[in-house]
């Protein structure tokens, strides 16, 4: 070893034999050799001080050091070590954690390169418990990042603990940096005072540590012992002076930041405690906590979501009671919840008002606990959490009658023309079975809205198996709201009568379930134990009821389509006699029931009654209303697939899906293409034959397809080798746009619960491959934090993915930039909007025939067209509007056209030449030719 090692690494350890070794092991298994390993026991008591010394001494390049007396947590042993710190650099280390193989490599090349003062790489926590691995702060090290001081990202401050992190020992010295030994939480003071001075911080993707967290009954940290009200005040004691530290004068944005973390973090994880706290412990925290949460800077509360607001203005009332009511709604169960009262003369809605203290903090608690008018009328009802309870239940003859409410503060569904409320029964646990009930009564009063609805346990469910059934209303109006809870108060009584199945088969098995509460307050159904007779009987008739749950349910579940056994069935099927009075439906491979098969499906029920329609639906998709349908790649899809003499479909069936002689397929492709297809994509160019053969095989199966335009034609058609009838008659899914009107359009707006008065913008990008299959949402690329300065007074920003994406929008920005991505039908979203945004979908085609401005906001444009499959034509050279390439470009580009329609005359070049010509019609004429 060198005279001088590269990096001290200061382990502390107390009482902690079991995993030491572990921990100095990976100190000595470093890639980067030139180190020191500088082990400090606390006092321990146990004994293990021998077994660490033991492995320490092992190795040269390590010391082991005691101190004279406990100190009491960590801050002593690393103040120890730092020192007695040899090396240019000092990285610490807890003795039931582990670095990371590479950890000193990766740090130190950092160091070197950039001689940033402090260097800061991702933690992995690992839970031992359930085995599996949690991020910490992941988002702050997504790529490698220098910064001159703290200032130029104050973010890099939430992770105040001091591992994972590289410290130039030189720099800690002259600044007198050190841990306090006489409370826990000192890792807060230590990094604070270590961000504040530091003269450069650079920040690197890879992982440096490894958090191990133990089960609380085996080993419970500091942070994890909030049950004691000692532990808040270290904590409280740690924070007030990391305010005395951080001068605000000289580091705002470094002081900012901790002040919202304060709330964001350290008294939330007491606040969140309180769920579960009984009402004295709970009142003891809160009254500790106040006076430091009055000394929070406004700046810092006015960051707040609602939620966060209300349970702050809650704990400063000292209301353990309405703390909990408020993580119903940080937790998203619910948007708003009563008492929210409309203060008329302030425009405000203020939440449980009787309750705000004549104190010097009533002006604070009174900010907190409102929220402004124009907040909740902006907010569109698809995207309220809505607050559904209980009012009262009933049971008789084995069916329950629930009487229900929900609360509506902002009258939103009153205003709305009609809508249904449903209730979904689901069974819990790994039997997957789901009904859906219509609430009936339904009734406005004040502002909450009545309804009924009647419960019977469905004859072919397989109660054997369900031992317990959830039950969640939504609302739907041809939009959707999510599903809610279904609140039961405490003060309604539960019923001991019983559900059961209906029928004879089932009166005889006897299967009786019983309303309770939940553990989280909701309703539920519980099956009821059975005698040992009821059992026996139950076991002989147990061939019959799971050939009737079978035939009920599993027919419809998707199957292994490619296996011999499904083939052999499919083929079978497809010999059967076809149903000529049968038309199967898919828009979008089951995702969707809109687009142009959805408005062909409309027009087909108004011309030929008759004819039975079947939807085929994505597995897991949700759907309102009476509609027949199968889950595609089930049985019962293959049996319609075979035998419906009517397919109409706008993307593709599935690829073991061969077309019969006499069955008649209607192709509704699904957008004009910018994009090359087919055989025209570049992969098609050195393909094989067969492979080729295939697609046009495929595409010949198609009897009909829909025609928009010219262009279409000349693209699209020998893109897949298509000779079949082409029915020019325009799409069927911009009928309603060809004959929109203002009523039509304020109806829409009613629909979907936006101001009359405000401009609407529609974003609307195409698919981005990266996130397909993925649970992750895209990255926006829009700063909507800029978008709202500079434009949120002048429009609402809609937002609608790809149905293949999925986007994730703050809630802060609640009715200034919605999330319409869950409306199916784009139609409605065009009819509303003033101006729209998008890259290169195929919605400006559709777009185009309202004649309104369009903007190509084409941040990646070089990336795209010159990917893999190439486009047909130039955006540059052609486009129905400006094409922007940056935020302020987009910004100014919509301010203009939100009052000048300054690109009438390229658009309508643009139409005439790539956009269909629409007069209407397209759904009957299509409908008469096909059917006819």
């Amino acid at each position: 070893m060198s005279h001088s090692p590269d990096i001290t690494i200061v382990l502390a350890h107390f009482n902690d034999g079991e995993h030491v070794i572990d921990a100095v092991r990976s100190v000595y298994g470093q890639t980067h050799k030139n180190i020191e390993l500088l082990l400090v026991d606390d006092c321990s008591t146990d004994g293990s001080a021998d077994t660490a010394r033991a492995i320490v001494e092992q190795d040269p390049r390590g010391r082991f050091l005691s101190l004279d007396v406990n100190s009491g947590g960590v801050g002593g042993p690393r103040s120890r070590g730092l020192e007695e710190a040899r090396g240019d650099y000092v990285l610490f280390l807890d003795s039931d954690d582990t670095l990371d193989r590479h950890a000193c490599k990766n740090l130190l090349h950092e160091a070197e390169t950039s001689n940033a003062d402090i260097v800061m790489a991702r933690t992995r926590r690992f839970e031992i418990g359930a085995q599996r691995w949690k991020g910490w702060h992941d988002k702050l090290y997504v790529s490698r990042e220098h910064y001159e001081s703290i200032e130029e990202n104050p973010d890099l401050s939430v992770d105040t603990i001091v591992v994972a992190k590289l410290y130039k020992v030189e720099f800690l010295r002259n600044n007198s940096i050190q841990f306090p030994t006489d409370i826990h939480y000192e890792d807060l003071v230590f990094s604070a005072n270590a961000f504040m001075n530091a003269s450069g911080i650079s920040v690197i993707p890879q992982s440096a540590y490894v958090w191990n967290i133990y089960p609380n009954e085996i080993r419970k940290s500091i942070t994890n012992q909030r049950d004691s009200i000692q532990n808040l005040i270290y904590r409280l004691e740690a924070l007030a002076r990391v305010e005395k530290i951080v001068d605000f004068s000289k580091n705002p944005g470094l002081f900012n930041r901790l002040q919202l973390k304060i709330l964001r973090h350290d008294a939330r994880l007491y606040l969140n405690d309180i769920v579960s706290h009984d009402d004295a412990l709970a009142m003891e925290i809160l009254k500790v906590l106040k006076p430091f949460l009055l000394r929070v800077s406004p700046e810092a509360y006015a960051q707040l979501d609602v939620p966060e607001r209300f349970l702050y203005g809650a704990a400063l009332m000292l209301r353990p009671d309405i703390v909990r009511d408020a993580f119903t709604m940080i937790n998203k169960r619910a948007t708003w919840i009563p008492p929210l009262e409309l203060d008329v003369e302030a425009s405000t809605y203020r939440w449980h008002s009787e309750s705000i203290p004549g104190t010097p903090d009533e002006s604070l608690c009174g900010e907190l606990l409102s929220v402004n008018k124009s907040d909740v009328d902006s907010t569109p009802w698809f995207q309220v959490e809505w607050h559904h309870e209980v009012r009262e239940i009933q049971v008789s003859s084995g069916k329950l009658t629930i009487k229900g409410r929900t609360f509506d503060p902002g009258l939103k569904l009153s205003s709305l023309n009609n809508f249904d409320l449903f209730l979904k029964i689901f069974s819990r646990g790994k039997n997957r079975f789901s009904q859906i009930i219509k609430c009936e009564n339904v009734i406005h009063e004040n502002q909450w809205v009545l309804w009924e609805a009647l419960i019977i346990i469905p004859t072919g469910w397989p109660a054997g198996d369900i031992a317990k059934i959830g039950i969640r209303p939504r609302i739907s109006n041809q939009l959707t709201s999510r599903e809610g809870h279904l609140v039961f108060p405490s003060s309604i009584k539960i019923s001991k009568k019983s559900l059961f199945n209906q029928g004879l088969l089932n009166r005889i098995e006897s299967y009786r379930y019983r309303v309770y509460r939940t553990v989280d307050g909701t309703i539920g159904l519980r099956r009821l134990k059975s005698g040992k007779k009821r059992i026996l009987v139950r076991q002989i008739l147990s061939p019959v009821s799971k050939f009737n749950v079978k035939k009920d349910t599993v027919f419809d579940r998707p199957v292994k389509t490619n296996s011999l056994k499904w083939k052999l069935i499919y083929t079978f099927l497809r010999m059967l006699p076809l149903e000529s009075d049968s038309t199967l439906f898919e828009s979008h491979m089951g995702t969707s029931m809109s687009d142009s098969p959805g408005v062909i499906s409309s027009t087909l029920a108004t011309h030929y009654p008759n004819q039975k329609q079947i939807w085929s639906i994505a597995q897991g998709k949700n759907i309102d209303g009476d509609f027949n349908s199968v889950t595609r790649h089930s049985a019962k899809y293959l049996y319609a697939l075979a035998r419906s003499r009517y397919l109409v479909d706008n993307q593709s069936l599935p690829s073991y899906f061969v077309k019969r002689k006499s069955q008649r397929y209607l192709q509704l492709w699904h957008g004009i293409p910018l994009k090359r297809m087919g055989l025209d994509e570049p992969d098609f160019a050195d393909a094989s034959i067969e492979k080729k053969r295939d697609l046009v095989k495929k595409a010949s199966y198609w009897d009909y397809l829909t025609i928009p335009n010219p262009y279409f034609e000349s693209t699209f058609v020998p893109a897949f080798g298509y000779k079949n009838e082409m029915l020019k008659y325009g799409s069927p899914r911009n009928d309603i746009l060809a004959k929109l009107d203002n009523s039509m359009s304020d109806n829409f707006r009613n629909m979907l619960g936006l101001p009359r008065d405000r401009k609407i913008v529609l974003y609307a990008p195409t698919f981005r491959a990266n996130s397909r299959n993925s649970k992750r949402s895209i990255k926006l690329e829009l700063d909507l934090e800029r978008w709202i300065e500079e434009l949120g007074d002048d429009c609402i920003l809609l937002i609608r993915a790809h149905y293949l994406n999925k986007v994730s929008i703050h809630p802060k920005f609640s009715g200034k930039v919605v999330d319409v991505s869950g409306i199916e039908d784009i139609s409605s979203l065009f009819a509303v909007s003033d101006v729209l945004i998008t890259d290169y979908s195929s919605v400006m085609f559709d777009y185009c025939t309202l004649d309104r401005p369009i903007l190509i906001y084409a941040y990646d444009y070089e990336n795209y067209v010159n990917d893999e499959r190439g486009t047909y034509f130039s955006l540059e050279e052609f486009s129905p509007g400006l094409v922007v390439n940056d935020q302020s470009s987009l910004h100014a580009a919509v301010l203009e056209r939100l009052t000048v329609d300054l690109d009438k005359v390229e658009r309508r070049e643009f139409s005439q030449r790539f956009a269909g010509f629409e007069d209407g019609h397209s759904a009957d004429r299509t409908v008469a030719r096909v059917w006819g």
